[in-house]
């Protein structure tokens, strides 16, 4: 018999130990650490001969178990296997069933989906080798093919960092969402939360015995359910309260369904996956929260824009098949310029960043901003001035360090505030200056091994 199978009731006793150490901020690296807490050892030894039992009953119970090698159940992983097989079994009858009968009754336009994305702080990982991924931001976003984006439900979830993450969050953090892990307000609520989440779903029908589906992208099977579990935990309800589906197979049962020439044995999951992954709608920008629009040029890293940059691309694939007229900012992105001078003209948040952030080399970016949209002979002008020279664009008069164009100005006038004017630099010009005869000479590249090379390489060193 193997030395994983030969756990005691201590064994057990130390994994509960642990999680409820974690819970309270103590992290450790190993169940070694574990065994060697003082702490740990004296809870083992005040336990009752009852509570003793309880752990000692596990550790009989799973010795006469088949293991991994990572030391889990077989029998519990098996029995996990079959009940992921059901679930998808089920969701893929679900959805096929919508979708015709949608088809079948001329109703697909008015059928109201959801889709979810979650961000994260940090991951860890338990005894059972199960990753948990703790939850920074969500985004439940309510569209259909006729109305586009309907409803948005979402939150920025503020966490207690835990002891020994902080280091990940904040890397994590500058990588995918751009969230300040210091943000203040208090620790988020999860119970308030879910019950955020269920009335958005349900519409506030109490009689309501069955929320809708939601549904997300293979990326995110593993983070969004962390998130229900927090919820769902806080609120005293089932998991099973959220049903989590497949974008990816929602997305490629609508493609079969709606296009004749659809292959016959063509795989609609990966099809629908690698469509969703062109990122067609990937850079377009104020579609996000509040928090991330007021952030510089990235307000596409938001929950609610990944979800709504979703809503896209299902828009753009389904709307001209079923003759359904896209409107700018509903089914496809605003293109009026009006929504982004507005964007620009009240986001304090982004005016702050310009004023106090600096490169490397000590320069802000309101400066660089500034000096890069001059002209040649503006440049010209301000060093025969000797001093700053006061730049106009449409209406907006500036001498301080951020360009931002007024309501009234026009799109031209936008552009030359955003963007450099100068005149391209051609070679001829960079030539300006330079001998003609760039032959090499003696003097300059001398024979290795002359007298003028070893004169030549003793003025280098020195």
């Amino acid at each position: 018999m193997s030395k994983k199978s030969q756990r005691n009731g201590f064994y057990y006793f130390m994994l509960d130990f642990k999680k409820r150490e974690e819970k309270n901020g103590n992290k450790f690296a190993s169940l070694a650490k574990v065994q060697a807490d003082a702490k740990c050892s004296k809870e083992w030894q005040e336990l009752s001969p009852d509570q003793r039992k309880i752990y000692n009953s596990k550790a009989k119970k799973t010795t006469q178990e088949k293991l991994t090698g990572l030391g889990e159940s077989v029998k519990i992983l098996e029995k996990r296997e079959i009940e992921n097989l059901k679930y998808e079994t089920n969701m893929r009858e679900y959805i096929d069933t919508t979708i015709r009968h949608a088809i079948h009754t001329e109703r697909l336009d008015i059928i109201s989906f959801h889709f979810i994305h979650v961000h994260w702080y940090y991951t860890k990982t338990n005894m059972d080798n199960v990753i948990d991924y703790i939850p920074a931001e969500f985004a439940v976003v309510e569209f259909s093919l006729s109305e586009g984006v309907k409803r948005c439900c979402q939150e920025i979830i503020t966490p207690k960092i835990e002891i020994g993450y902080t280091r990940e969050a904040m890397e994590h953090s500058d990588e995918a969402h751009k969230i300040d892990i210091y943000r203040t307000g208090p620790e988020t609520n999860y119970k308030d939360l879910y019950k955020k989440v269920y009335d958005f779903m349900s519409l506030g029908d109490k009689s309501l015995k069955k929320l809708p589906p939601l549904y997300t992208t293979s990326k995110m099977k593993t983070v969004v359910p962390c998130f229900f579990q927090r919820m769902t935990d806080a609120a005293g309800v089932p998991i099973d309260t959220f049903d989590l589906y497949s974008l990816e197979y929602l997305f490629g049962t609508l493609m079969m369904e709606l296009n004749e020439g659809f292959p016959e044995f063509g795989n609609r999951t990966l099809l629908a996956e690698a469509e969703l992954n062109k990122g067609a709608f990937d850079h377009v920008q104020n579609i996000g929260c509040l928090y991330h629009n007021g952030l510089f040029d990235i307000g596409n890293l938001c929950s609610q824009s990944i979800a709504t940059q979703w809503v896209y691309t299902l828009c753009d694939a389904f709307c001209p098949i079923l003759r359904i007229e896209m409107i700018d900012g509903i089914h496809s992105p605003d293109k009026d310029i009006d929504s982004l001078e507005a964007r620009m003209n009240s986001l304090s948040v982004k005016e702050y960043r310009h004023k106090t952030m600096r490169s490397e080399t000590g320069v802000s970016e309101a400066y660089r901003l500034k000096a890069g949209s001059r002209t040649r002979e503006e440049n010209e002008q301000r060093k025969k001035a000797g001093g700053t020279l006061t730049i106009t664009y449409g209406q907006t008069e500036t001498n301080t360090s951020i360009i931002v164009p007024s309501a009234s100005s026009s799109v031209s006038n936008y552009r030359a505030a955003g963007s450099s004017s100068r005149t391209p630099i051609s070679l001829s010009q960079v030539l300006v200056g330079v001998e003609a005869n760039l032959e090499p000479n003696d003097e300059d590249f001398p024979a290795i091994g002359s007298p003028k090379f070893k004169s030549h390489s003793k003025k280098k060193k020195n």
